[in-house]
């Protein structure tokens, strides 16, 4: 098979790998109501560890979004099934201004629904009136994780590094000046590509267990290293970092985009295919992009 062609289906491929079905993970779909502390609180971890699992730079999270989950931590109530709703009610006291349009609305029903809810003889409300509204909520929709030893992967990886010397930042930014050259991608990209995954530290080791400088994973490295027949050592940096570097390349050929590209880096290029540009890919590009002017 020609290689341009096989390139193409890993890097396919490779979505199982960089986005929703990495191993030890569980997903879970957002749905509108969500929070990231509901979340965190349901499946016994932290706001925190959500966030650095998911690369999220702030707290927003979107209606359909698929968030990854720790594959290690189950959901803290047990549920009746996948997807089983549950409706509670709130009760909301009336400010200026609003009206019954505005708050039905808001709270996803018809003004005639909520009139009749609360037993309204009028559309007028007063400020402080108290009305009730139901809220629904969804149980997560989990899948079984793949794979559970990656947090021990990771854990190991990161205990491996803390012994290790690891060049310093200067030399880290040099190494990818010399394989952007040497593998015809633009520098200023492979060096805003890699401050945006590491921040240049070949100690940092994601909970799916992407190691390093460029954060590649070690399932990824084997993938590349049979397409360009040769092996990486994930936990050598400049290894590290020509993976990073080839990775950014094929993607760059085969889509023809920087944009796609970087895309697909952080997404997967068949994760992108079934569902689009999830909203923090497209903060992910902001990110690089911007830093890439500054590293031009």
């Amino acid at each position: 098979m020609n290689r341009s062609v096989r390139t193409v289906g890993l890097l396919v491929l490779l979505t199982a790998v960089v986005t929703a079905s990495a191993p030890g993970v569980l997903r879970v779909r957002v749905h509108s109501g969500d929070t990231l502390s509901e979340l965190a609180q349901r499946h016994n971890t932290t706001v925190a560890r959500l966030k650095a699992l998911n690369r999220l730079r702030g707290d927003t999270i979107y209606d359909r979004d698929i968030l990854l989950l720790p594959g290690n931590a189950p959901p803290r109530a047990a549920t009746s099934r996948a997807g089983a709703t549950r409706t509670s009610t709130r009760v909301y006291v009336v400010r200026p201004g609003e009206n019954l349009t505005v708050l039905a609305k808001r709270w996803r029903t018809t003004p005639k629904a909520l009139s009749a809810r609360n037993r309204l003889h009028s559309s007028t409300l007063l400020i402080g009136q108290r009305l009730s509204y139901g809220v629904t909520t969804r149980a997560p929709l989990t899948a079984a994780p793949v794979a559970r030893g990656v947090s021990s992967s990771a854990a190991h990886h990161r205990a491996v590094l803390r012994q290790r010397s690891v060049p310093s930042k200067a030399s880290v930014k040099q190494m990818i000046h010399k394989a952007a050259r040497r593998h015809g991608v633009p520098s200023s990209l492979a060096l805003a590509l890699a401050y945006q995954e590491s921040g240049f530290q070949q100690r940092v080791v994601s909970p799916v267990d992407a190691i390093g400088v460029m954060q590649v994973l070690p399932s990824t490295g084997r993938a590349l290293g049979r397409i360009h027949g040769r092996r990486f050592d994930l936990l050598k940096t400049s290894d590290n970092v020509e993976a990073g570097v080839i990775l950014l390349k094929d993607l760059l050929r085969s889509t023809g985009s920087t944009p796609k590209a970087l895309a697909g880096y952080y997404q997967g290029l068949g994760s992108i295919r079934r569902v689009g540009l999830l909203p923090q890919t497209r903060q992910y590009l902001k990110n690089v992009q911007l830093l890439q002017r500054r590293f031009d």
